[in-house]
């Protein structure tokens, strides 16, 4: 009996510290260098050629501050459309960053409305929704760049496209 005792106390002195730990106040954490290493990278092709022409077609979207619904560059939307009409079976996500300028719950929000604005923005010309399995925000999250000041915000307030195989 005290045996069990002394394992279960164990356990729980070992775990109180994962239980009880608190998010950060400035928001969640990520391993910043990696994600900036991982951006600078082409991406790994896994699924085939259409995936490689997906990836060499297709370019992020970028914001301006504050902003989720009027692009920095709307001539890249049009011709990322352009290239999905022309490739009617490829499926992918949508994906929403913001900078890390100001509070991260508002940035998660603003990410995630400029990923639904960008998959209503394609489906209003012409890609069928079925096509878009997710239009997520991650926020600041996976920064491509690391550093604090407008012009590597800028870089990090974007909506980019992930290939989906069927």
């Amino acid at each position: 009996m005290s045996r069990n005792l002394l394992l279960i106390s164990a356990i729980v002195l070992l775990t109180s510290p994962m239980i009880m730990a608190q998010a950060e106040p400035g928001g969640p954490r990520t391993n910043v260098a990696f994600w900036v290493d991982h951006w600078s990278k082409p991406p790994l092709i896994v699924f085939g050629p259409e995936e490689e022409t997906f990836y060499q077609n297709m370019q992020v979207i970028l914001f301006p501050y504050n902003d989720h619904d009027e692009p920095s560059n709307e001539s890249v939307l049009d011709s990322n459309a352009q290239w999905l009409k022309d490739h009617p079976n490829v499926r992918f996500y949508v994906d929403g960053y913001a900078s890390s300028r100001g509070d991260w719950i508002y940035n998660l929000r603003l990410s995630q409305r400029r990923a639904d604005w960008v998959k209503q923005a394609l489906v209003s010309r012409g890609i069928a929704e079925s096509r878009i399995k997710v239009a997520a925000g991650w926020g600041e999250l996976y920064p491509i760049c690391p550093d604090t000041g407008d012009e590597c915000w800028t870089k990090n307030r974007l909506v980019r496209f992930v290939y989906s195989p069927e």
